[in-house]
């Protein structure tokens, strides 16, 4: 009787989930790979149908700095929708500045505070391929103001 209850449950179809996602505005601090200055700023988008879903991101710019242009890949490793999401990323990309391109992946943890509001922890390495002088690691650290849906 046992086996016949975990056949029906292994059968029974999965719930879609609704589209959901952030967008997201915050400073960064940049722990390696700062040319001189260590605090930037930082936009993020994501979209997630399931899952699964993608993101769009500038990391790490300033007035004198334009960024790491990121593209990836958002699988949401965990929840407790709507208050808690934890969000791991693969993002490939460019570094505006020295015009190479990286590759790269982090954890965004994000926990909501009042309605749509949110704050998002963001951690990520990216190493920016720029020949074998310029190749460096850049790891960062942000905190975001979110609105999620």
């Amino acid at each position: 009787m046992k086996s016949l209850a975990v056949v029906v449950v292994l059968a029974a179809p999965a719930i879609a989930r609704p589209l959901h996602g952030s967008i997201g505005i915050g400073g960064s601090l940049l722990l390696t790979g700062d040319d001189g200055d260590r605090t930037r700023a930082e936009l993020e988008l994501d979209l997630e149908p399931s899952r699964y879903g993608g993101l769009v991101a500038l990391r790490g710019f300033d007035d004198h700095h334009h960024g790491l242009l990121c593209a990836g890949f958002v699988y949401e490793a965990a929840a407790a929708r709507p208050t808690l999401v934890i969000d791991l990323h693969a993002d490939v990309g460019a570094d505006l500045d020295q015009r190479a391109p990286l590759v790269g992946g982090g954890i965004r943890t994000s926990l909501g505070i009042y309605g749509p509001l949110g704050v998002a922890l963001d951690t990520g390495a990216y190493l920016v391929i720029d020949g074998v002088d310029h190749t460096r690691l850049v790891l960062s650290s942000s905190v975001s103001v979110i609105a999620k849906w």
